[in-house]
């Protein structure tokens, strides 16, 4: 999506008050300013998350307590096969 793109969403009663009061409270010159924050930290959150467990892995690997490349692969497959079957029953 470009950057400035408008994109309009529903919020549950209390998201709209949660963004209406941060406005008001002067920190955020915008409901876009709030969402647009919001978005960044979440973002964030799951970068910091990713990194964890590559540093969990890595360290789990020093320790030689290492899984069988195969069997992993196998799971992978297994469990993407059920997203995507999920994914297209949801459609």
């Amino acid at each position: 999506m470009p950057s400035g793109t408008t994109l309009n969403v529903n919020l549950s009663r209390d998201l709209y008050e949660f963004v209406r009061a941060a406005v008001e409270s002067g920190r955020y010159t915008s409901p876009s300013d709030v969402v647009r924050e919001a978005l960044r930290e979440k973002k964030e959150t799951g970068l910091r998350e990713v990194q964890r467990k590559i540093e969990e892995g890595f360290e789990s690997a020093r320790r030689e307590d290492l899984l069988d490349g195969d069997a992993v692969m196998r799971e992978i497959r297994v469990r993407s096969a059920r997203r995507r079957a999920a994914a297209k029953a949801t459609k």
